[in-house]
């Protein structure tokens, strides 16, 4: 099925037509997402809101375009947005995996190698003396977001800050911490 048909066939909602895209466009379409997300689960989520956002959509596109540059943009726009979301939602680490993780013990055994094991011991120690040496309000917001995964505008509140001055503090202690890591290491 060429594109002029898919797109007729798509706006008279034909249900093989979402099939006909699919099957048509979906290894190009995970390309495009893949290569933005550099993760191949994530990209195959993009992949599917992609399309199924051009099968709902289908009656905005205009057709002085190419259709293949209108769904490219789409999974564009479907990939950053998924990047977006990761940006807000951090991954959580745990306070009682935090102290495993500096915790001497956790820290043998982990490599084989000693010189693995040595770079491994002073970037935690480097983690650790770097997070007690920030002022106690970054410490704090610090905690707060990126263990505890609690939202920028919660955390605002409660040390009295804008957000953006909650930012610029936060992007600090996260510079701070990670130059002393890749010194460490």
């Amino acid at each position: 099925m060429n594109d002029v048909d898919l797109l007729q066939a798509l706006r008279r909602r034909d249900p093989n037509a979402a099939r006909a895209l699919y099957d048509a466009y979906r290894d190009r379409v995970f390309a495009v997402t893949v290569r933005i997300l550099r993760d191949e689960w994530d990209a195959e989520e993009a992949t599917h809101d992609a399309l199924f956002t051009v099968v709902n959509k289908i009656d905005l596109f205009h057709e002085q375009c190419a259709l293949w540059s209108w769904i490219y943009r789409v999974a564009e726009n479907c990939a950053r947005m998924k990047l977006r979301t990761f940006k807000r939602r951090p991954i959580l680490v745990e306070s009682d995996t935090l102290s495993a993780m500096m915790a001497p013990a956790a820290m043998e055994n982990t490599s084989d190698r000693p010189d693995d094991q040595l770079r491994e011991r002073r970037c935690v120690e480097a983690y650790a003396a770097g997070l007690m040496e920030v002022e106690e309000t970054n410490r704090s917001l610090y905690m707060a977001m990126d263990l505890d995964g609690r939202s920028k505008e919660e955390v605002a509140a409660e040390l009295s800050l804008t957000i953006p001055a909650l930012k610029a503090r936060l992007h600090r202690v996260r510079e701070g911490l990670k130059a002393r890591m890749l010194a460490a290491a």
